[in-house]
């Protein structure tokens, strides 16, 4: 690539960063660490996770099927980086972190933008998922930040949606759990929605199966106002019967592509992404009546709290929608810290 090629795809990555959500981080991120040495998605997260966001979101907008402006020219670039030598990649690598540093995108700055997942030194986003996320971001719910990031107070009469945009979720490696095991799973979700949890392949074993569900152990005050989360994968099938029995909006598709329908006849497109809130309070359709993770959620200090203001819907749960008709939603459940726990070792021992 020539320097002006190289200077063009910082400036239009950096562009969509700062205007995109980051839906999918979560899961993302732990497998751009995983992947080839060689490749950019790798080298860019070894060098830099904030540039390897900036280079997720870019090869979001090149695989979305909401708005052209740009697209084609970004698929371009990223396409001749992906072929361009190892020491190209990392100048490149360096080059997207130093312009994104550049633009103040750092904890506090990118929170006030846009919800945002990123992580610092060795820790992992919560999200949205592991979303994160990401999130994330993405698409999840408000997390605390880890001792090496900023933290920031809240108010704890405040709902998820009115912290969301100033509070920027990470968390350490250690508090995220991903994947769960079938039958431990199974015996704490209601049968009817039980088929609607995404399968992921367990990789440690492979040909084997974990239901999408994952845990995020964060720290600190948004735990304490709104408790440990949990992320359920939910199969692209499900999700406009979910969206409607639990949150009463319509979710169609057309041509690969989502949109939510709004009183009136308008439309919204998720772009790449929306998050729904206000869930219906009744949660025995989701969860085994009795059950911990019913409890979890009823005991979580979000619920709680609305409990006590007479709410009649929760916004401790949440559903994030990708524009893609083929890709998962993802269900956001805050949960009790106790019953939370009591999961856990069900789930990871």
């Amino acid at each position: 690539m020539e320097d002006d090629e190289w200077k063009e795809l910082t400036t239009l990555t950096l562009q969509n960063y700062l205007k995109s959500g980051t839906y999918g981080v979560k899961t993302a991120l732990p497998i751009a660490k995983q992947a080839d040495p060689t490749s950019a998605e790798r080298i860019l997260v070894d060098i830099s996770e904030l540039a390897w966001l900036g280079y997720y979101a870019a090869k979001k907008k090149t695989a979305s099927r909401h708005g052209t402006q740009g697209r084609a020219k970004l698929k371009v670039l990223l396409d001749k980086l992906e072929q361009a030598p190892v020491e190209s990649k990392r100048l490149f690598a360096r080059q997207l972190a130093s312009a994104m540093e550049a633009e103040d995108i750092d904890v506090t700055q990118a929170a006030k933008r846009r919800r945002r997942y990123f992580t610092k030194g060795s820790d992992l986003p919560s999200e949205t998922f592991l979303g994160l996320a990401n999130h994330t971001a993405a698409t999840g719910p408000p997390s605390t930040t880890t001792s090496n990031a900023a933290t920031h107070s809240i108010n704890p009469e405040s709902r998820p949606s009115e912290q969301i945009h100033e509070h920027i979720p990470v968390v350490s490696e250690k508090d995220i759990y991903v994947g769960a095991p079938l039958k431990p799973a199974e015996k704490l979700i209601n049968d009817q929605f039980w088929d609607s949890i995404q399968r992921i392949e367990n990789k440690e074993q492979p040909g084997t199966w974990l239901a999408d569900i994952s845990m995020i152990f964060q720290q600190g005050n948004i735990r304490d106002h709104f408790g440990c989360q949990m992320e359920i994968g939910i199969a692209e099938e499900k999700v406009a019967d979910l969206a409607f029995e639990y949150f009463g909006v319509k979710v169609e598709s057309k041509d690969g592509v989502r949109s939510v329908r709004i009183p009136g006849g308008g439309k919204i497109e998720p772009d790449p992404s929306i998050t729904l809130r206000g869930c219906r309070r009744d949660l025995t359709g989701l969860f085994q009546s009795g059950g911990d993770l019913l409890r979890a959620a009823y005991t979580s200090p979000i619920y709680q709290r609305e409990e006590a203001k007479g709410f009649n819907r929760t916004e401790g749960v949440s559903m994030a929608i990708s524009g893609h008709a083929k890709e998962s939603a993802k269900l956001n459940v805050f949960l009790g810290e106790w019953y939370a726990s009591t999961i856990k070792k069900k789930f990871y021992g």
